[in-house]
């Protein structure tokens, strides 16, 4: 008699296409970063590679364009959407900056990277710590008007967190270009993409 597999026991064993996907490296698996972990309906899945990023946001959509005019491409369907791509990616260096800005300022507990997000508020960066610190940053690609502003925007969003565990909570504001930050009434610690650049 020969077994034939039920089509349960194929799709218990099968791995779903994200999860081939993210095993090879091309797609990461995100979850909202919280001191509890966040149920997986929350889950989102993103491109890894910079590459893969742009070819699927500017040049996959605009092949046939591209071949045709390469110029009125870039001029119609890539130019005016380059500096909310370029803000992404510097959200995704802050992130990335952040285990060194611990090392500088000689953070020695455990953390964990990411961002987080709910229906009410998106949250750039945050650094959750195992000696009850949380760090909540927002990140800045374009130009800063107000550094007041700033930071109220990002109070609002540090009120918005879920912080159960009542965790002390650090303000981070990333910017492309160095801003002077407020002389009073701010726990914000600022950081450009040149101070970035220059930590070890």
């Amino acid at each position: 008699m020969n077994w034939r597999p039920s089509r349960s026991s194929i799709s218990s064993r099968s791995p779903t296409l994200s999860e081939v996907l993210s095993d090879l490296g091309y797609v990461e698996r995100v979850l909202p970063l919280t001191a509890r972990e966040a149920p997986a309906r929350h889950v989102r899945y993103a491109l890894r590679d910079a590459f893969l990023r742009f070819w699927y946001r500017f040049v996959f959509p605009n092949q046939s364009l591209i071949r045709e005019d390469p110029q009125a491409a870039f001029r119609d369907e890539i130019a005016g959407g380059l500096e909310s791509y370029f803000g992404q990616c510097f959200e995704r260096l802050c992130r990335d900056a952040l285990g060194r800005v611990y090392a500088e300022e000689g953070v020695r507990a455990a953390y964990k990277v990411g961002q987080y997000w709910d229906k009410f508020v998106q949250i750039d960066v945050v650094g959750l710590r195992r000696d009850n610190w949380i760090d909540l940053g927002e990140c800045k690609w374009g130009g800063v008007p107000s550094a007041p502003a700033l930071v109220g925007e990002l109070e609002r969003k540090v009120k918005l967190y879920p912080n159960k565990a009542n965790a002390s909570i650090g303000r981070l504001i990333f910017t492309r270009r160095p801003v002077k930050a407020p002389k009073e009434g701010t726990l914000a610690r600022f950081f450009s993409l040149e101070d970035l650049y220059s930590l070890g």
